[in-house]
């Protein structure tokens, strides 16, 4: 009786953990690349129900020399590092050296841990962030933590789930 209890109570375990894993895998990029989106570079995150374009690299305002292009690889390389070191948990903002950033955090609230990519001076790191992120994700409203009038944190996995695939 204590054996069928026993292995009752492992399969029900068993059943339990794989479920979790495979519904909390599910969000989890597992690659990112610089493609293109509606004919423009576009780092997209390669996922189990598709590939997803997060940043569409039509803003030609960055610092010289870098093109649209040569962001695209060089973010997108970046996301693909944080993503491997558990650090792609928020998009934000912030500021290194003295120059504006997009970059990454841990929590909302939270300092940058990673850059993403820097500014011009004077740049209004928000309204970019949110010009450069896809529209369709942004619309269900819960990916974006405001902090105040400077800063917003976008929750990456949130944002992902929300965008339909093209």
């Amino acid at each position: 009786m204590k054996l069928q209890l026993f292995t009752l109570l492992l399969t029900g375990l068993t059943i339990a953990v794989c479920t979790t894993a495979s519904q909390s895998g599910y969000a989890q990029p597992r690659t990112y690349e610089c493609g293109t989106s509606n004919g423009a570079p576009a780092t997209i995150a390669h996922m189990a129900r598709g590939s997803i374009p997060i940043i569409r690299w039509v803003y030609n305002d960055f610092p010289p020399p870098a093109t649209p292009q040569q962001r695209c690889e060089e973010v997108s390389r970046r996301f693909q590092v944080y993503h491997d070191n558990g650090n792609l948990n928020y998009l934000t903002t912030g500021t290194m050296n003295g120059e504006p950033v997009i970059c990454v955090a841990r929590i909302p609230g939270g300092d940058c841990t990673g850059v993403l990519f820097t500014l011009k001076p004077g740049s209004n790191p928000k309204r970019i962030l949110l010009m450069l992120l896809d529209r369709r994700g942004l619309t269900a409203g819960n990916t974006i933590n405001q902090n105040g009038e400077k800063r917003i944190y976008v929750d990456v996995m949130d944002y992902l789930d929300s965008i339909p695939l093209e």
